[in-house]
């Protein structure tokens, strides 16, 4: 059957739209990665403790932060995706869960909690993950982080501090494997300069 030339132009409109919607596509990942055990195993050397009760909530985050993707940024401000792999979590649970063994091993703390915990908590952490990405810089994968965090009184509600971290760790490699280090390298770079920020707020 012959086409109009409006029936045409109605196709190739369609085509086009398609095409563009596979920087995400929703196939399943036939290989699955978590993120590399923290190395902040080193307690603090002086010994340092606080009777705080610590709870980490889960970060906010929007848009593709906000799904198990492996995000990178080949150039400019375009968003695309790892084929045929994905994080075992979305990128904030993931990086809660980081933070929240970091600060464990790190003993400061009397005790973490997560946000599902029921019990009481002292402080609170939470904040907005806005960067979770791989950007290319002078041809080099850099895995790119940038958390939002408040620290928060639980009996008054009040904010006691707040602060932006941004990190970037170099991947050796544009493998997979090697991007994937460089994410564990730069949450291990992120979790340690948190813990000292919120021990540096206990009084």
């Amino acid at each position: 059957m012959t086409l109009t030339a409006p029936r045409a132009v109605l196709c190739l409109a369609m085509a086009a739209m398609l095409s563009a919607c596979t920087l995400f596509p929703d196939k399943p990942a036939n290989r699955i990665f978590q993120l590399p055990a923290p190395t902040v195993a080193e307690p603090n050397s002086d010994n340092t403790r606080f009777s705080t009760t610590l709870r980490l909530s889960t970060p906010l985050a929007e848009g593709p932060v906000d799904s198990s993707r492996i995000l990178v940024k080949p150039d400019g401000n375009e968003i695309k995706a790892y084929q045929g792999v994905r994080w075992s979590n979305k990128a904030p649970i993931l990086l809660r869960d980081q933070l929240v063994d970091a600060f464990r091993k790190d003993g400061r703390f009397a005790t973490i909690l997560t946000g599902t915990s029921p019990a009481r908590s002292d402080l609170t952490l939470a904040g907005e993950l806005s960067g979770f990405q791989i950007e290319y810089q002078d041809g080099v994968p850099v895995a790119m982080l940038q958390l939002d965090l408040q620290l928060i009184d639980e009996r008054t509600r009040e904010t006691l501090a707040s602060r932006r971290f941004e990190y970037g760790h170099p991947a050796n490699g544009e493998q997979v494997e090697a991007v994937v280090e460089a994410f564990g390298e730069a949450c291990d770079e992120l979790a340690r300069e948190v813990i000292h920020w919120a021990a540096e707020q206990q009084p």
